[in-house]
């Protein structure tokens, strides 16, 4: 039988794709890693990777693999909860999240946690798409739709408002804006839609048949300050823009609901660890409703 050490070098291989990558996650060197791949290739017989320019890619021999590898690693990361962090749960978890709530909200808010439990390491990462668990990307994610995978718990983590917003300079010099019927008039803010991550974000022609769009971004942070630069009008949740001194609200009446749904793998819903940041950010969006619901 392979030296089940080994499987710490094979999985961390297939999440990177690239040895000097997985030695430094592991803190040891690419020969290290290509020595253990090679010892387990050796006892099984067969190749696990192939190598191409981009990195390496599992065989089908190590798909086959993998599978039983991230059993193995689930099974031991919940013994080593269970037995040593139970009533102080420590160790790292990664969060995965779009954009506008990690960076806008939740990494604003954390203290509370790592005040109850300072030896809790949240990796958060905060991009504008989708965040795959499957792929091992993060262990928790929230998602602008809800996900359809059986392998995964999921819940609606919240709901959140989004409104119109412009900059007070562009407003004094654009045509007044009373009713929706003058937003045909004005320029907008908005994203590029060929590259948009979740239909979620297709919302400007809810507000407006034919906007005339004169700024695209990926990033709702980068539309948030293109409109305090005043170059037009910004559909922004209202928990990214109600509180900023640079932009106006604008047609009260005039908004839309979204929901963020959180996710994780059904084997990891157990993990003390997860719980504890899981649980965190629920009661987190419960308290804040105020904010993400005015």
């Amino acid at each position: 039988m392979f030296d089940w050490n080994d499987l710490r070098y094979f999985l961390e291989l297939q999440r990177s794709g690239r040895l000097l990558t997985a030695a430094r996650r592991l803190n040891t060197t690419h020969a290290t890693v290509a020595r253990h791949i090679e010892a387990i290739e050796k006892s099984l017989g067969t190749a696990l990777f192939v190598q191409h320019a981009q990195g390496y890619e599992l065989t089908p021999a190590g798909e086959t693999l993998l599978k039983h590898a991230e059993a193995m690693e689930n099974v031991a990361l919940l013994a080593q909860e269970d037995i040593t962090q139970s009533s102080a749960p420590l160790g790292k978890i990664r969060l995965g999240v779009t954009e506008g709530l990690g960076i806008m909200f939740l990494a604003s808010r954390m203290d509370g946690l790592f005040q109850r439990y300072p030896g809790l390491e949240v990796e958060l990462v905060a991009v504008p798409r989708f965040v795959s668990i499957l792929n091992r990307e993060a262990e928790i994610s929230i998602h602008l739709e809800r996900p359809a995978a059986d392998l995964l718990v999921t819940r609606k983590l919240t709901d959140y408002s989004l409104a119109l917003y412009a900059s007070q300079a562009y407003l004094d010099r654009s045509p007044a804006l009373r009713s929706r019927e003058d937003l045909a008039r004005h320029a907008w803010i908005g994203y590029v839609d060929d590259l948009l991550f979740s239909q979620e974000l297709m919302f400007l022609n809810s507000f407006c048949r034919n906007p005339r769009v004169v700024f695209h971004s990926t990033s709702v942070i980068a539309q948030q300050q293109a409109a305090r630069s005043g170059l037009g009008i910004a559909v922004l949740p209202c928990y990214m823009a109600s509180g900023d001194p640079a932009l106006v609200p604008l047609l009260p009446d005039e908004t839309i609901r979204r929901s963020y749904w959180i996710s994780t793998r059904r084997e990891l819903h157990k993990s003390v660890r997860l719980r504890v940041l899981w649980d965190y950010v629920v009661q987190l969006c419960e308290r804040e409703q105020g904010l993400l619901l005015p």
